[in-house]
């Protein structure tokens, strides 16, 4: 009886062996088919489509289907063996809160990474303003890179800054590339001092802003702004104007300002305009 008992459980030790030899050889072989066919076969898919949502899955998948892959081959294997998993998997779970008590910034960065690709409130290319992350770089950028945990965004000027997602999440982002083929409108400010005839300054000011290369002809407005300093509550330095006008190309916006603000500049000086002065020099007394 011992004999039998000891054959019975030999062999019984070398079937749960077997079936789960079986098991971990099924998970190899569906992670080779997965790794050399199947992810081949959906990226070449997705990269023929113009939306880049469905190549973001591709990669999505590609990171986190090995993980679940292997532990369900490891929990399978335990069965085998005739191991209770529902502890196993308690564990797991208390693990898992622990981690992500520990872990909540990265957590949220991943899942804020996740509604980002399936979301698409930008996309690789994209010319996007954000919240500034400094008074020198200011906000404006390309995506470069958008991954689980952090997007890449390069600022004018060539810095690649790295977002957290969970940043990005909670942040007012303008993207301008959204815009398609429609112009946009920009805008320029400058103080003219109060002397002036303004009906000349608008007309001269639409005149130039018209005539500046890469501004749509025929969009350019100019008005007043104000003539108040509301922060000081005094009058302002001269009156404040803001000239208004259509680009196509975004991102040449603060080239395009710059050559405004310059030929507004040259035409002033050439018509005898002057911009406003400090409060101090207009009340200066006459000699």
């Amino acid at each position: 009886m011992e004999f039998l008992a000891a054959q019975e459980f030999a062999l019984d030790f070398e079937n749960k062996w077997i079936r789960s030899g079986l098991i971990v050889l099924a998970g190899l072989a569906i992670h080779i088919i997965l790794k050399t066919i199947i992810f081949p076969l959906l990226t070449k898919a997705a990269s023929k489509t113009e939306n880049d949502l469905d190549d973001r899955l591709v990669m999505f998948a590609k990171r986190f289907l090995a993980i679940i892959l292997w532990f369900a081959v490891f929990v399978l294997a335990l069965k085998a063996h005739g191991i209770e998993v529902t502890a196993v998997l308690a564990s797991a779970g208390i693990a898992g809160i622990a981690i992500g008590l520990a872990a909540k910034e990265t957590l949220a960065d991943i899942l804020s990474g996740v509604f980002i690709i399936t979301d698409q409130p930008i996309r690789i290319g994209d010319r996007i303003k954000l919240d500034r992350i400094g008074a020198h770089w200011g906000g404006w950028g390309d995506v470069v890179d958008i991954g689980l945990r952090r997007t890449k965004i390069r600022n004018p000027d060539g810095v690649v800054v790295n977002y957290p997602n969970s940043t990005l999440a909670t942040s007012v982002i303008t993207n301008f590339s959204d815009q398609k083929d429609e112009p946009i409108r920009a805008r320029i400010r400058f103080q003219v001092g109060y002397h002036e005839v303004i009906e000349e300054v608008i007309e001269l000011a639409e005149k130039v802003i018209d005539e500046t290369d890469q501004t749509i002809e025929g969009t350019a407005e100019v008005v007043v702004r104000s003539l108040w300093d509301e922060e000081s509550g005094a009058l302002g330095s001269g009156v404040l104007m803001e000239g208004r006008y259509k680009i196509n190309d975004v991102k040449a916006r603060t080239r395009i300002r710059s050559r405004v603000l310059t030929n507004l500049l040259t035409a002033f000086r050439e018509n005898d305009i002057e911009f406003g002065h400090a409060i101090f020099e207009m009340a200066k007394p006459v000699e």
